[in-house]
């Protein structure tokens, strides 16, 4: 069996490709088999694979017992997981966990400082309750790491097999070490939001718990969430329903509200209720909070116990209690309700029919709409003097043919356009080149979520979007000075640009065409204020350019879940990228919003927005900070979460970055 060591999907025996991400297979020697050469045999030492000085090959082969690695002896393999490949080595007679890390972990700079930030603080974590990191080798291809072996059984097959040892006691004392764990990885930077019970060890003779490495993340998460997962364990380990894994997984209870689990004492719910509200607002705002009501519980056997109002009864008591009394007469409150039915239609047939008759009344629209008579603002009133007429004829000719605007007529639901309280209307300008521009359509949708989560939280209103990225030659004919950065071509994206100074842009742009600015600029980047009442060009809020993206979809990408469809990225420009249009465009027909050149945003940066977001139509970002949003990856991304639809990053506003452009927004 062999796995790809780039993204670590199963492949066959004898590909030279990978079926799932392409990478193509090297031999030791770091030569390439060609289609007629005959290929060479593998070498049968493991060591000469995974040790050593040699050139590693592009696939990782299972390693069988007694092979040695790095000094490790193997023992049997464990597990695979999409980090890497797990198994249970020994050395100098103790007995490890050892992960052998897949090569995409570490394909690319960004992936490399992630990895070695993740494996440098998990060095450095003294936690009773985690396992405790014996080596770490970054500098080994592929990149190990070693763990002391832990015994015991994990609480995902106490769960299964062993259900009778969860009692409410155990669970309480298991609940306070996964949060004291929790809180001591945090203080490292790192986080338990992805553990399982699965990544929990618990000794047969002990309560006492060890979290495995792998359920230790490293990635900035608010502290609420990691309180909403520890949440989630604890309720599954207490629930006695066989279909617990679906009644409390995180995705049920981001919908729906929290269910009291029978059987449990009412103060222990009380704490999940808090764990695990569908708002992220309403839930316990720390670890330490979750801790003190955990330590405050009062004792199991001093609590009640919680039942459902409408828990069955045995049948003794059933048969104890007297059958309720037939009713021998029509309750008084019928006879209400049947006399306010009768002074209804009294009401209506002396009133209302004369009204909905009479001219111009119900049945008068309704014959206009069958008969197609135009409908008019025009009353006759021939005993009314007429207004008097201005002298001024010659307007009176010019404003000849001219058609009102029907006072009565609506914005469709979506399309209304926000103002900001205090500022005048833009004047009426045409819309944008259709050829150039898109209009986004107002609605609600999932901010900051995709197919884990697809519920919208957001509602926003419509605006006019660029198909493309602006260009070179868009950018020198609006400023001052000629754009001198990176590859020279007029069609090409403009990047390395300012986001202060793509904000003087669009105020020369607007002004050029007589747009109402949208800016307003009194010094730096903190200066900026936006009028998103106006009609001039400005840059998407964040919100605004994820729901371009997602163009009304849930795929990886904007507009495919195959990146090469809609994007130009890492495996495929060659680092160059290209002019807009030569993928395929969005449902909306919005190009190169994944790839080619990433895009600046309106928004200040923050890492714990959007989930913590706090106004929920047309969110414009955080107030304040020091850096501003860039999305939608670029020509250095490879496949994978920083090429991805929801991927965020963030540059200085100031200054002007290799590969990150813009594209420009109209309100209306």
């Amino acid at each position: 069996m062999r796995y790809c060591g780039n993204c670590g999907k199963k492949i066959p025996e004898k590909s030279k490709f990978c079926v799932h991400c392409g990478t193509r297979r090297e031999d030791l020697d770091g030569s390439v088999n060609e289609q007629n050469q005959v290929p060479q045999p593998e070498a049968p030492e493991v060591i000469r694979r995974f040790g050593g000085d040699q050139v590693t090959d592009a696939v990782f082969k299972l390693m069988d017992p007694g092979d040695v690695f790095c000094g490790y002896t193997i023992v049997r393999m464990l597990n695979k997981d999409p980090e890497g490949i797990k198994y249970i080595a020994d050395k100098e007679g103790k007995r490890y966990v050892l992960k052998l890390f897949f090569k995409y972990k570490y394909s690319d700079l960004e992936s490399i400082m992630d990895l070695q930030q993740r494996l440098k603080r998990m060095g450095k974590l003294s936690s009773a309750q985690t396992a405790r990191v014996a080596e770490i080798n970054q500098t080994h291809d592929p990149i190990f790491m070693a763990t002391e072996f832990v015994s015991g059984d994990s609480l995902a097959r106490i769960k299964a097999y062993n259900k009778e040892r969860l009692s409410e006691n155990f669970v309480r004392e298991v609940a306070k070490q996964l949060v004291q764990t929790a809180i001591a990885v945090r203080k490292q930077g790192l986080s338990l939001h992805e553990l399982t019970p699965s990544g929990i060890m618990v000794p047969e003779d002990s309560n006492t718990i060890t979290v495995l490495s792998s359920g230790i993340k490293y990635e900035e998460v608010d502290e609420r969430d990691e309180v909403f997962n520890l949440g989630v364990i604890i309720a599954q380990l207490l629930s006695g329903n066989v279909l617990y894994k679906a009644s409390y997984s995180s995705e049920n209870l981001k919908l729906h509200k929290f269910s009291h689990i029978p059987g449990v004492t009412v103060s222990m719910n009380k704490i999940l209720s808090d764990c695990l509200h569908r708002n992220i607002l309403h839930r316990n705002t720390s670890l330490e909070a979750l801790l003190r009501g955990l330590n405050n519980l009062p004792p199991v056997e001093e609590d009640e116990v919680f039942a459902p109002k409408g828990a069955s009864q045995s049948l003794a008591k059933l048969q104890d209690q007297p059958l309720p009394l037939p009713k021998r007469h029509l309750e008084w409150n019928f006879w209400l309700i049947i006399g306010l039915i009768v002074a209804g239609l009294a009401l209506f047939f002396i009133f209302g029919l004369p009204a909905i008759q009479e001219s111009g009344g119900l049945v008068g629209d309704i014959r206009n709409i069958i008969t197609g008579t135009p409908d008019t603002l025009e009353t006759n009133t021939p005993d009314l003097p007429q207004p008097r007429q201005p002298k001024n004829t010659t307007s009176d000719q010019q404003n000849q043919g001219t058609v009102r605007e029907d006072p009565r007529k609506m914005n469709l639901p979506g399309e209304q356009t926000y103002q900001t309280p205090g500022t005048k209307p833009a004047r009426t300008a045409p819309p944008p080149d259709a050829s150039k521009f898109v209009r986004v359509p107002g609605g609600i949708f999932g901010f900051g979520r995709l197919k884990d989560n697809p519920n919208s939280n957001t509602s926003q209103d419509g605006f006019w979007i660029g198909k493309y990225e602006v260009t070179q030659s868009e950018w020198e004919e609006f400023m001052s000075t000629p754009y001198l950065y990176g590859t020279r071509a007029g069609n090409l994206p403009v990047e390395n640009v300012s986001w202060i100074d793509i904000i003087r842009y669009c105020n020369a742009r607007s002004e050029r065409e007589g747009l109402q600015l949208a800016y307003s600029i009194t010094g730096g980047a903190a200066s900026v204020t936006c009028n998103f009442a106006a009609n001039g060009y400005r840059l998407p809020t964040e919100a605004e350019w994820e729901m371009a993206a997602k163009a009304g979809t849930l795929l990886d990408y904007s507009g495919s879940d195959d990146a090469n469809d809609v994007a130009w990225h890492y495996d495929n420009s060659k680092l160059r990228y290209r002019v807009g249009g030569g993928k395929k465009a969005n449902s909306y027909g919005i190009y190169d919003m994944s790839g080619n050149v990433a895009e600046w945003c309106w928004d200040w940066y923050d890492a714990k927005y959007p989930s913590k977001l706090l106004e929920f139509n047309n969110p414009r970002g955080p107030s304040s900070g020091s850096q501003k949003v860039i999305r939608g990856g670029s020509v250095k991304n490879g496949i994978g979460t920083n090429l991805g639809i929801l991927y965020r990053d963030k540059g200085n506003p100031n200054k002007g970055l290799p590969y990150v452009g813009f594209r420009l927004v109209r309100s209306r």
